[in-house]
């Protein structure tokens, strides 16, 4: 028999982004009257449609959390180091901070990237492929009734989960979560029946055993010139690229673009960190870069900074870079110029012409006619 050691490490989370609420220590939702980040999902549906739904005004409050079966702990989300074809055994505990009884969706899928650079996990209808299809849950668990908080602390449940990391599976970082889910049925301002879906999650980490390759890159570099009717005004740079993340390891990155005339005028701009950037994710970004004196060409830069996970190698990875030249003719000020050009060559011209004496008719003198001889 085949005997795999696993080991646990401690990761650092990124910052909450929509869709799926992150803790630090205890997942909270407030469906109102608290400042959480919550995916609200709604679609129309037929009536009953939901058959475990709460009516849409009760107020609920749930959570879910890593912990350890019988003994309290307190972690931010699951990380694993393990080998291929490892299993790994956990606990997650389904917390319920309401008065009623809660009956809620559990199910693990796979982290995504959002467009703006923030950690995500995929809608419930998509099947995971990676870490998602790698967590089991014990039959039965998928719907959990977790009973109401009482005097003594939150109602809760404690699910085992465990981890098949396939044999096959590839060297680096791959994330997840395991989410609990609450669906109400509700009814919008057209009079149509909706369901509400309000997904809390946990993150899981997992660090397969191997040759690990950070690496970034910078693709699609383009900036254009914003010019302006003022001859003496400055103008702005739009600068658009895609960042990616073509290593196999998560990646924090820090991300600056800078723009340049020929002489002696230079502007910079930083743009907010990635806190957590995934293993093939790419993000398109696009920055105005103001207070640039229109100098025919400006030299456009784009720096791209990996910061490293706690446990993660950075030695070899260099900052990414690329950079572009873009036109910016001064048009206003040209014409203004030539303008100015034109009229003193008119002046100039019309000192320089000759002036003319006008030439008097001649005159007739009479002669004197002479009398006989």
């Amino acid at each position: 028999m085949r005997t795999v050691r696993a080991t646990r490490h401690t990761r650092t989370g990124a910052s909450p982004t929509p869709g799926v609420r992150w803790p630090s220590t205890r997942i909270r939702l407030a469906t109102a009257g608290a400042a959480t980040l919550v995916l609200l999902v709604l679609s129309v549906v037929p009536a009953g449609a939901v058959a475990a739904a709460t009516k849409p005004d009760n107020r609920v409050t749930f959570g879910i959390e890593p912990v350890s079966a019988g003994a309290p702990e307190v972690r931010s989300n699951f990380s694993f180091a393990v080998t291929p074809g490892a299993v790994v055994n956990d606990n997650v505990a389904v917390l319920n901070f309401s008065s009623a009884p809660l009956s809620l969706q559990l199910y693990a899928t796979d982290a995504l990237e959002t467009t703006g650079g923030g950690f995500g996990l995929l809608p419930a209808a998509t099947k995971p492929t990676g870490v998602g299809s790698w967590i089991s849950l014990p039959p039965g668990s998928s719907t959990v009734q977790v009973p109401a908080q009482t005097p003594s602390g939150a109602g809760q449940v404690v699910v085992p989960i465990a981890v098949h990391v396939p044999f096959k599976a590839p060297s680096g970082d791959h994330v997840g979560g395991i989410v609990a889910s609450l669906q109400t049925v509700g009814t919008n301002a057209s009079g149509q029946r909706v369901v509400l879906d309000q997904r809390v999650g946990t993150r899981v980490f997992v660090r397969v055993s191997g040759p690990m390759a950070p690496k970034l890159a910078l693709t699609d570099l383009r900036a254009s010139y914003d010019g302006t009717l003022n001859p003496a005004g400055k103008v702005q740079v739009q600068v658009s690229y895609v960042v990616s993340n073509t290593g196999n390891t998560d990646l924090a990155v820090a991300q600056s673009v800078g723009v340049s005339g020929l002489v002696a005028d230079s502007r910079s701009v930083r743009l907010p960190k990635i806190a957590l950037f995934l293993p093939g994710s790419s993000v398109a970004e696009h920055v105005t870069v103001p207070g640039l004196w229109p100098q025919f060409l400006l030299h456009t830069t784009v720096t791209a900074q990996p910061l490293a996970e706690p446990g993660t190698d950075l030695s070899g990875l260099v900052t990414a870079t690329s950079s572009t030249w873009v036109w910016a003719v001064p048009w206003s000020l040209i014409i203004v110029v030539v303008i100015v050009l034109l009229a003193g060559y008119w002046w100039f011209r019309r000192r320089r012409r000759p002036h003319v004496a006008p030439v008097a008719a001649p005159t007739q003198v009479a002669q004197p006619v002479g009398v006989g001889q």
